[in-house]
């Protein structure tokens, strides 16, 4: 996010917003599968995972937010709590009001002109969208997902920014921390997996999912932060990333393709990885870096939130206008349906996600110190 020159700020750690990039697009791709020819069988599989693109996505928030915020909570104030909500909700809430009315829109339009379509809006109720405005329809045992689909992220999100400053008040010994942060950062994130695995129809799911990645990601900084020789073992830490993400992808792969439905695994066992990939990445200076640093990986970053936001609603307007083939879709539709989808995301990015954001601002309180160019949903 652009830089707030204004107050003193830390260093951007730019990797990390490329990141941001990745996981927004794995969530499209998860959307858009009908994009994606049933030949293409690894790229269908890797999309049918995309869901984790939200897990990936909140541990990476709890890292930064933790970035910006973590000292300044050392001592808990309660100016020091609203301003930090009032600021995350300038991040979260233009955009999530914008999409939420645009999703009504849509609505009004399809029932007045009479219009067929497959979306099934049999939960786009008063009581839902009086839910969805106020950011608590993930607070519930079992969600409903209306309106804007991927809002109930933002929700549960919005939930686990409520808790930050408690978890970040906490006084523990440097060596207790430490520890508990690195055991954290590897079982915290396996908990949905568990819980996915174990509970049929889990109650607060989708709060557990978020809650549980933002966690671990600022246990993920805590140990950042305390273990400074990390540094000297980035490329280590990359591989090792890697090559964790890569065995929990193969594992996932054969137990699902196991005929023994007892062994199918949950794809939430891929999240467990994700801590170390994001500490890799900020400790690191390889390749792998360089690429989530490059200005396309970098902007696609800034705009990623928008891009999530956004993705469904356009996708259902394309579906409704230009219906994909049922078997695989032409060279003209997917251009059309990539480029809309980019187009809205960047126009919605820049005219309004970032002039609301900043006119907040303006109208809150003094700040906390906030670390030049992150602000993440």
């Amino acid at each position: 996010m652009p830089n707030d020159n204004a107050r003193p700020s830390r260093p951007e750690i730019v990797p990390l917003t490329g990141v941001r990039a990745f996981a927004a697009l794995w969530v499209v791709l998860f959307h858009a599968q009908g994009l994606i020819p049933a030949s293409w069988g690894l790229l269908n599989w890797f999309a049918h995972l995309g869901a984790l693109g939200v897990n990936l996505f909140f541990v990476l928030s709890g890292f930064i937010i933790s970035f910006n915020y973590w000292q300044q909570f050392s001592s808990f104030t309660v100016q020091r709590y609203r301003s930090f909500l009032w600021f995350r909700l300038a991040r979260i809430y233009p955009v999530h009001l914008f999409t939420l009315i645009g999703s009504l829109v849509l609505l009004v339009g399809v029932r007045a002109a009479h219009l067929s379509t497959a979306k099934d809006f049999s939960h786009f109720t008063v009581t839902t969208f009086a839910a969805n405005l106020f950011l608590v329809h993930a607070w519930v045992p079992q969600p409903v997902v209306s309106w804007n689909n991927p809002s109930w992220s933002i929700s549960a999100e919005w939930f686990a920014y409520l808790l930050f400053p408690l978890l970040a008040a906490l006084k523990l010994r440097k060596v207790r921390l430490l520890f508990i942060s690195l055991l954290g950062m590897v079982v915290i994130p396996a908990l949905p997996a568990f819980v996915h695995q174990t509970v049929p129809a889990p109650p607060f799911l989708y709060l557990i999912r978020v809650v549980c990645g933002f966690t671990a990601g600022s246990l993920t900084y805590l140990v950042f932060v305390r273990w400074q020789m990390i540094v000297h073992f980035g490329k280590t830490l990359v591989c090792s990333a890697a090559a964790a993400f890569l065995a929990i992808l193969a594992l996932e792969w054969h137990f699902n393709s196991a005929v023994d439905p007892e062994w199918i695994l949950s794809p939430e066992w891929i999240a467990v990885a994700f801590p170390l990939a994001i500490l890799a990445l900020a400790s690191s200076k390889g390749i792998v870096a360089y690429l989530f640093s490059t200005k396309p990986a970098v902007y696609w970053g800034r705009v990623s939130y928008s891009l999530y936001m956004t993705h469904a609603m356009t996708l259902w307007v394309l579906k409704a206008v230009i219906p994909l083939r049922p078997v695989a879709p032409s060279i003209l539709q997917v251009v059309i349906y990539v480029a809309s989808i980019g187009i809205v995301a960047s126009l919605t990015y820049h005219f309004v996600e970032e002039p609301a954001r900043l006119w907040m601002r303006r109208l809150s309180l003094p700040a906390p110190k906030l670390a030049s160019g992150h602000d993440p949903a």
